[in-house]
């Protein structure tokens, strides 16, 4: 299992290193646009998500990031691109949200 430091060195990495250099407009209202606490990504159709960045320690997103990598090469100074179409996010994240509400009842 990846630590979540390691995932946040990761993310860096694809972020262009952690600096706060923008290097391009799309880049620059992504971030502009994305909530704290989260993460800007897009599925392969081209729909964008902003992904809570506790998901990352999950066994599914680390799958998606590898196959990512992969796929399209680590981001740099574009975009992640997730290898999968928006429905499935979807679906995805409906099964983290429905999960974390079962965690968070009260007996």
């Amino acid at each position: 299992m990846v630590s979540s430091l390691r995932l946040a060195e990761i993310t860096k990495k694809w972020h262009g290193g952690g600096s706060n250099k923008v290097t391009s407009p799309t880049a620059a209202a992504a971030a502009a646009a994305c909530p704290r606490g989260h993460f800007a990504a897009y599925t392969r159709d081209g729909s964008r998500f902003f992904i809570p960045i506790a998901y990352l320690g999950s066994d599914i997103f680390r799958e998606l990031l590898n196959t990512a990598e992969e796929e399209f090469g680590a981001p740099g100074d574009r975009p992640i691109v997730l290898p999968c179409s928006a429905a499935r996010l979807d679906q995805i994240l409906a099964g983290f949200r429905a999960a974390a509400g079962k965690k968070s009842k009260i007996w």
